[in-house]
């Protein structure tokens, strides 16, 4: 039904750790949202790059560990998307981004330090950059049919960094053995808004 998306003949896998603000959900969710207070939540994701039976491409979420379990119970109802619970805090100076994550069920951790460098954020550049940053669509299962979601947001604006530390239990939980070196970016906040899920039917 997928198949990996390759850049250069490689597939590339994501650690991605963000803060999610200000969550609204579509349709019949977004009272749901609103009652609950499901706004704000720590994620850190496990992500690779796939093609749909039709050519499309977007991002299949390995596993999504957070820190708001209503977040978790809601994302699991209205996209079908892996969400754990876990916990997570994110920390920075000056001059470092320091995030850390443990998942609930199998405590398995994430621990990311990055040095942040000098100067502006700019636009992902062509290549590798605009090959992982610049993703429009989300693939999921639920209920064993394939189902594809359109994103929408302004493009990203990303600075480089360096690591410092990793740890990447979640990326190894997955089966997944990471064969080269990381390309590390800083992005900066945007907002992004998910249509709803579409089933995407199978080619022939």
């Amino acid at each position: 039904m997928l198949e990996p998306d390759l850049y250069e003949g490689q597939a590339w896998v994501g650690l991605i750790p963000f803060s999610m603000q200000n969550l609204r959900l579509p349709g019949p969710f977004s009272a749901l949202t609103k009652l609950l207070r499901v706004r704000d939540f720590g994620e850190v994701n496990v992500r690779t790059y796939v093609k749909g039976p039709d050519g499309k491409t977007g991002v299949w979420f390995c596993t999504l560990d957070s820190d708001d379990w209503l977040a978790v119970k809601t994302a699991n109802i209205a996209f079908g998307l892996p969400y754990r619970i876990a916990k997570t805090r994110f920390e920075q100076t000056h001059e470092t981004m320091n995030w850390t994550s443990e998942r609930k069920s199998d405590l398995a951790k994430v621990e990311l330090v990055v040095r942040k460098t000098v100067g502006l954020s700019r636009d992902a550049e062509p290549g590798l950059e605009q090959f992982l940053v610049e993703r429009y669509a989300l693939y999921t299962l639920r209920r064993g049919k394939l189902l594809r979601g359109r994103l929408e947001h302004e493009r990203w604006k990303v600075k480089n960094a360096s690591l410092e530390h990793v740890v990447h239990e979640t990326v190894d939980s997955e089966g997944i053995i990471v064969s080269s070196g990381a390309h590390v970016l800083i992005g900066e906040p945007v907002e992004v808004t998910v249509y709803p899920l579409r089933r995407v039917r199978e080619l022939g």
